[in-house]
Parts: structure tokens; C-alpha cells; sequence
């Protein structure tokens, strides 16, 4: 059963690393956490090649580049990506259908 994680996106950022399922990063996961800010929450859903991160946001900004082409660069990193807060969505009358 996948794992449902609770993010507080005004705290954190969160970063979605999608890994080649062949890589020894996909048997270590825990190794894409390369700055000591930086937490390993697990997978994606029922997704294993995709890892969820997260870096606090008052750290963020000094350390965004490093941390983004670090993880870009590793071997069998296929994708890196910052996840968004979720929105809002407005709700339709009838009429707007």
C-alpha cells in the first residue's frame, strides 16, 4: 500500500526525483538526500522510481542551484522536478457547464 504523505508546502519545498529503475540510486534512495537540510520522505504513490524530498523553506534560496543541478547530475536521475502547492478550484454552476 502506498505511503499518503502530509506536506506543508508553507515550511517546505518539495522536489520530485523520478530515477532509472537500474541505477544504484534506485536501490538507495536515502543517497539523493546531498545537503544536510535535506529529508527523504519515500516514494511517490505506488510510483518507485519516483522519490519525494524536501528542503525547508528558509534554506531554499541559498542552497536551490546547487541542490537542483547536484541532483540533475547524478548518475540515473532521470528528472528533477519542484512540486507546487496545490490550488484551489472554483466550483461551476449548472449553467457554466
Amino acid at each position: 500500500m502506498a505511503t499518503q504523505h502530509v506536506l506543508d508546502h508553507t515550511q517546505n519545498i518539495y522536489l520530485t526525483v523520478t530515477v532509472s529503475p537500474s541505477s544504484p540510486v534506485f536501490s538507495n534512495p536515502q543517497s539523493l538526500t546531498i545537503h544536510p537540510s535535506m529529508r527523504y520522505l519515500g516514494t511517490v504513490g505506488a510510483l518507485p522510481d519516483v522519490q519525494l524530498l524536501s528542503v525547508p523553506r528558509e534554506s531554499w534560496e541559498t542552497i536551490q542551484e546547487n541542490v537542483m543541478s547536484t541532483l540533475k547530475r547524478m548518475d540515473g536521475v532521470r528528472r528533477v522536478e519542484m512540486e507546487q502547492p496545490p490550488r484551489m478550484r472554483a466550483k461551476r454552476g449548472i449553467d457554466e457547464l
